[in-house]
């Protein structure tokens, strides 16, 4: 279903009834579907959310609006829309770098904050090498694949779900597509983050380059009071595709606790 907020339309994905809502954010290159093996073992339990976040999936691709203020801004406007009280922001990657910059506004209704291999809310500074690789990783089917299997650590994808990654890192126009590495991976948006006092879990992968978990310790979990950290071992940067049995697991049993 389409929802109108800002000026995009965004693609939005509900599946179960029970409440908390679980809203989930995918990564760059990703959509609402790469939370789906993991919603598929939660919605029973809670309202899960899945957004195709602005210039990715099937939500509109427009020519601006690709800094991490503006898209926590439309994450902020649906949860308005769809009149949420009770909700967990459960962000991957890019998404948990949002996730972290709307939780840094402490908005009442945001019981919990889930974190999967998060970009930290300070500043990824990479090699100018390292930034012209990004920008050409999905520009091809064979980088695609390259990408998958030896930056993300995700080669014992399913043909299935390898078919959903490589599809979905097609679906983006230039500016969705150079804007994480151009700009809001450079972002701070790090302000308010030690204040934040809802209850925090960072799930990381092992085996994950792109933001492993010794930095995750030290930019994202010492920075927030109540955060803790578990690593997944075996699991690259897609744990919720690679381990998704796993990740519900542990998102099931932190919703849980009091």
């Amino acid at each position: 279903m389409y929802y109108q907020v800002n000026d995009v339309k965004l693609f939005v994905r509900q599946d179960g009834e029970r409440n908390p809502a679980i809203i989930f954010l995918h990564f760059w290159g990703g959509s609402s579907r790469t939370w789906e093996p993991v919603t598929h073992l939660l919605k029973a339990d809670y309202h899960c959310i899945r957004i195709d976040l602005r210039g990715w999936g099937a939500s509109d691709k427009p020519q601006t609006g690709y800094d991490i203020s503006s898209m926590a801004e439309d994450v902020l406007l649906l949860i308005q829309e769809l009149q949420l009280d009770n909700y967990i922001l459960a962000g991957h990657s890019m998404g948990g770098k949002i996730a972290q910059a709307i939780a840094a506004q402490k908005p009442e209704a945001l019981k919990k904050l889930i974190l999967v291999a998060p970009s930290p809310a300070v500043p990824t500074l990479l090699p100018d090498e390292m930034v012209k690789g990004m920008l050409q990783a999905y520009t091809s089917i064979d980088n695609i694949q390259f990408t998958i299997d030896h930056v993300f650590e995700a080669p014992d994808l399913s043909p299935d779900l390898r078919r959903v990654v490589v599809e979905d890192m097609q679906q983006h126009n230039t500016a969705s597509l150079t804007a994480w590495p151009g700009k809001a991976m450079n972002e701070d948006v790090s302000a308010g983050l030690s204040g934040i006092k809802i209850p925090t879990l960072v799930i990381a992968g092992g085996n994950d380059k792109v933001d492993p978990p010794a930095r995750l310790a030290e930019d994202v979990v010492a920075r927030i009071a109540n955060a803790r950290m578990v690593v997944i071992p075996g699991a690259g940067h897609l744990s919720m595709l690679q381990a998704p049995e796993k990740v519900a697991a542990l998102i099931k049993e932190f919703v849980r606790e009091v």
